[in-house]
């Protein structure tokens, strides 16, 4: 027998948020019990932090605070889906939780998740509702499977950083907000149950799409495999949201970009000529936000990413790679 959940967390330089991930995990734990019963599993719980190369002396801190809580070292400084799946390959749950840690978990909503995986065994995997530090919804805790026009979209008029995208975004969380539980296209990668004999058919997280699509990606397999993904509104998880991603502005952007090439090609059939598009669009996006932090900080004082944005903006239309048709004939 199993245990009934498995729960995988990546710590990068976020001791802080972990910890508070942490408490509020062993704070609010699933009916094991009664829930274990249904699946013939374990009435247990584990968890498993893996620690990516972090330089914040968050291992030491989670053995004396947590010392159930099995630690697995990244052997190197790696991107969000090959520590996952680090992690998950070490679980031996009849369920996987894939939690990021800047998450908090709500009461019952562990137990809310495992009832309805329970319940819908079509479920190959589900998400919970999302809020923000702020109380508001998250719209990528169920959301429509991303093409390359709405990606062409976002990167064009409809970013959160100007008004249209801003609008755009509320009407967004607005209808999520109002949704109910039930099948969803996408769910987002902060919160994550998975079932078991569903990844063993599917496989993991594809470690050549990371950051911000490799969840995108995922829920895409598992429709194909004839899964489905599950949205639960009954259970709430809050995300605060990585505080550092502004320091990391630009290879967050770059491996985004690269991911959604790869992304497209796979299951769009993107051709040379698209992802010359795609380039050329994503180019001028980033020109624009570029120009327009900058006249945010020259005439308001505003602290923004203008020269992340310009440089990014530099590097894709000088760098002959950008348009991912090397990296994709060496795959």
């Amino acid at each position: 027998m199993r245990p009934l959940l498995s729960t995988v967390i990546v710590n990068s330089d976020g001791c802080a948020d972990t910890l508070r991930c942490l408490e509020s995990l062993f704070a609010h734990p699933p009916d094991l019990a009664t829930l274990a019963r249904l699946v013939d599993a374990l009435p247990e719980h584990e968890i498993i932090l893996v620690d990516n190369r972090s330089r914040d002396g968050c291992v030491a801190q989670v053995r004396e605070r947590f010392p159930s809580v099995k630690i697995i070292e990244s052997p190197t400084r790696q991107g969000f889906s090959r520590n996952y799946n680090l992690g998950i390959r070490q679980t031996s749950g009849v369920f996987v939780l894939v939690l990021n840690n800047d998450t908090l978990v709500h009461p019952g909503a562990l137990t809310a998740l495992l009832n309805a995986m329970i319940e819908t065994p079509s479920y190959g995997m589900a998400g919970p509702r999302m809020i923000g530090r702020d109380g508001w919804v998250q719209a990528v805790c169920a959301r429509p499977v991303l093409t390359p026009r709405e990606y062409l979209l976002t990167q064009s008029i409809a970013d959160p950083g100007f008004p249209i995208g801003r609008l755009w975004l509320l009407y967004q969380q607005m209808r999520v907000a109002r949704r109910r539980s039930g099948p969803a296209p996408c769910i987002s990668g902060a919160c994550m149950l998975v079932r078991r004999t569903a990844f063993e058919q599917t496989g993991l997280f594809d470690e050549a799409v990371d950051f911000y699509y490799e969840d995108i990606e995922w829920c895409h397999r598992m429709a194909c495999y004839g899964w489905q993904v599950g949205y639960v509104a009954e259970a709430t998880i809050t995300h605060i949201g990585d505080q550092s991603i502004s320091k990391v502005k630009v290879w967050a952007k770059q491996s985004e970009y690269f991911s959604a090439l790869r992304y497209f090609r796979r299951y769009h059939h993107l051709t040379d000529q698209d992802a010359r598009v795609l380039r050329i669009v994503t180019s001028s996006g980033w020109l624009m936000r570029g120009i327009t932090f900058l006249l945010a900080e020259g005439l308001f004082g505003y602290k923004g990413h203008a020269r992340a944005y310009l440089y990014l903006w530099k590097w894709i239309l000088s760098d002959p790679s950008a348009d991912g048709t090397q990296a994709q004939r060496k795959q």
